[in-house]
């Protein structure tokens, strides 16, 4: 946009520096960015031209901070890639009159018992489920379903208290533990869901919403880790064109848009690819995490993050036709675990990072930090380790040696 005036675009709420931070600086290449945060920046300073720092779970605040941080021409965006503060962000938008998904239709993807029986009551392929609020009603659920089910709560993120049950006993103990879940301020305490367990891989499909219309953008294979549980370890991003993506998986995420009302912005949905057919997840009203929206971008050639931002602006985002199929390169994040509980006094990634085929490697973990593995504590991480080559065969070969050169000083833990 050299010449013209950037406009100007607020995000509310942050993350974590080190899975967020490219967002930020993608966003200042284009646009004049101001932000609304819980607290007061730190290394977001270097984005931004000005902020406000409020309650971000009150709409009423973000509002008005908006509002104050709109352009000369006092038009305003806003958009977040924050779960923390989606729905609230939804609500002051919808206050405002700006572009954004509406607080509604955020709620519903939020609430995964409200995904459930919306789409249950379309008709759409949706696994038998029930809440549940007691562990004897969580294994007659199970006994009705059969074996495995999956316990999960009803409405926190990052697969944070989600188990695989394979019998009365562990449904029980996964009833205890999905009830005692927690994640910063997201809810709790609304029911715990039982559900069907869906077999096969499971992928997340990111797609553009502009004015109804959805464009699914890429597929990501994920990665599982430390069984029973479903811990995120990794994620693949393979550039294909948008003619590539399968139908019904293409279908069934549409479909889910239009009944969880899901009409402006970026969405992360996560499928099970069945033996009876793709299956929803889940269906987020924001960015994925997990640094997926900077391995698509190095596949696709598509910035998520601006597209995003685009919509937030009330426009449609263009991709050219070159970067619809993308650099045709395969992009692969890697996160790495302690091999048990510690407390972290510090994590040297330099021989990793000199790895031909690594692009990007940064810790997550910085000294002093305690990690437990599932379910103990979520998203135990030391690093993050990002491939990029010409197919998944070379991106898992950069990362196994990478790997093997992450030097982390830890102290167990006792336990």
């Amino acid at each position: 946009m050299t010449g013209q005036a950037r406009p100007r675009l607020t995000v509310v709420g942050s993350g974590g520096q080190p899975y967020r931070e490219y967002s930020f600086r993608a966003l200042v290449e284009d646009y004049e960015l101001t932000a609304v945060l819980p607290t007061p920046p730190t290394w977001q300073s270097r984005y931004l031209t000005d902020h406000r720092v409020v309650d971000c779970t009150d709409p009423g605040a973000i509002a008005a901070a908006v509002s104050e941080l709109a352009g000369p021409d006092g038009r305003a965006a806003v958009f977040t890639w924050d779960e923390l503060v989606l729905e609230a962000t939804a609500a002051a938008a919808g206050k405002l009159g700006l572009p954004h998904m509406s607080a509604t239709a955020v709620a519903r993807c939020r609430d995964k018992y409200l995904t459930r029986s919306l789409m249950a009551e379309e008709r759409l392929p949706s696994p038998r489920h029930r809440l549940v609020r007691s562990a004897d009603e969580a294994a007659r659920a199970a006994a009705e379903f059969g074996w495995p089910v999956v316990v999960k709560p009803r409405s926190l993120a990052g697969s944070i208290g989600v188990v695989r049950a394979e019998d009365e006993a562990a449904v029980r103990t996964a009833f205890e533990l999905a009830s005692g879940a927690a994640y910063a301020t997201l809810p709790a305490g609304e029911g715990i869901l039982v559900e069907e367990y869906l077999d096969g891989p499971e992928i997340s499909v990111d797609s553009v919403v502009f004015e109804g219309e959805v464009r699914c953008v890429h597929v990501a294979r994920k990665r599982l880790g430390f069984p029973p549980y479903f811990e995120e370890v990794g994620h693949l991003v393979t550039a294909l064109t948008s003619e590539a993506l399968d139908p019904e998986v293409v279908e069934l995420v549409r479909a889910a848009h239009q009944v969880l009302g899901v009409d402006f912005g970026v969405t992360h949905a996560e499928v099970r690819l069945t033996a009876a057919g793709p299956r929803l997840v889940e269906l987020n009203g924001r960015l994925g995490g997990d640094l997926i929206p900077l391995i698509s971008r190095m596949a696709t050639g598509i910035d998520l993050v601006k597209a995003a931002a685009e919509i937030a602006l009330g426009r449609a985002p263009r991709f050219s036709e070159a970067a619809d199929g993308g650099p045709g390169r395969t992009a692969e994040v890697r996160f790495v675990y302690p091999a048990q509980d510690c407390e972290v006094r510090g994590v040297d990634l330099r021989e990793a990072a000199a790895v031909p085929g690594i692009v990007h490697a940064t810790v997550l973990a910085p000294p002093g930090t305690r990690l437990l593995l599932p379910p103990k504590n979520p998203i135990p991480r030391l690093a993050a380790l990002i491939a990029v080559a010409d197919d998944e065969k070379a991106t898992g070969h950069a990362l196994d040696v990478a790997e093997q050169k992450v030097v982390a000083d830890t102290v167990p833990l006792p336990g």
